[in-house]
């Protein structure tokens, strides 16, 4: 089975469709699909395309260790098998040839208009005097007593959420504290046992196993944030 039927496999034997599965690991769709239908030429680099993978692994609970090593191995034959392309066409027509004395004395006629446009436009403007300035009269005007600015009233600071993450089993999650992602799109894997602090007015926590994600606001304890894979957002007023 090739690394994509595998994926597809996981996921429909997980019960999900793959807009589901985009939601729940912030994975764009497309992306998801490429790798289900093996399309390795609409992935991105590399680089990134180990991180989606290793995220949807996690997500459909398979070894992300075993998917990159089948994903490396088709990159390595794809690699191998590709062909010697022939010169360009260029080079092969019989009637086109680029000798070096020819293109010497392309580039000989070209520095020579460049440097023939560069002499008239310089004395063009030796020719041409700019004109002479205009001088405006303007009245004076008359002072007037300027009112005071007004003290501007205080902007309220935004509350602040501090939330714990705890985590009792190995659970992926994703954070964004005011919109701004923490672990960028890959998210993190979190081992038993493992607690993360986050602050900020508003804290977006996404696990791939609810039940297995503990949660406190402020040092209030909320409990585990539910069943299955769960986005929640956490205030102070939370």
């Amino acid at each position: 089975m090739t690394l994509g039927g595998i994926l597809a496999e996981a996921r429909q034997a997980k019960g999900v469709t793959l807009e589901q599965a985009a939601s729940a690991t912030r994975v764009r769709l497309h992306i998801l699909t490429a790798l289900e239908e093996d399309r390795s030429a609409e992935l991105p680099a590399p680089v990134y395309a180990r991180g989606y993978l290793r995220t949807y692994a996690s997500y459909l609970e398979i070894d992300p260790e075993r998917l990159l090593e089948a994903y490396e191995a088709s990159r390595t034959r794809q690699s191998g098998s590709l062909a010697i392309r022939p010169l360009s066409s260029l080079t092969a027509s019989p009637n086109l040839v680029l000798t070096a004395p020819a293109a010497g004395a392309v580039g000989l006629v070209l520095l020579v208009f460049a440097f023939t446009g560069y002499v008239y436009k310089e004395l063009d403007s030796v020719r041409t005097p700019p004109p002479a300035p205009r001088v405006a009269a303007t009245a004076l005007a008359t002072p007037t007593a300027s009112p005071s600015p007004s003290p501007l009233a205080p902007t309220p600071a935004a509350a602040v959420a501090t939330v714990q993450v705890s985590v009792t089993d190995t659970v992926w999650i994703d954070v964004a504290v005011d919109g701004k992602p923490q672990f960028a799109d890959a998210g993190r894997i979190l081992q038993p046992g493992a607690t993360l602090s986050f602050s900020g007015s508003r804290v977006k926590v996404t696990t791939g196993k609810g039940v297995a994600t503990l949660i406190s606001v402020n040092g209030r304890d909320l409990g585990a944030m539910g069943n299955g894979v769960i986005t929640r957002e956490y205030t102070a007023q939370t």
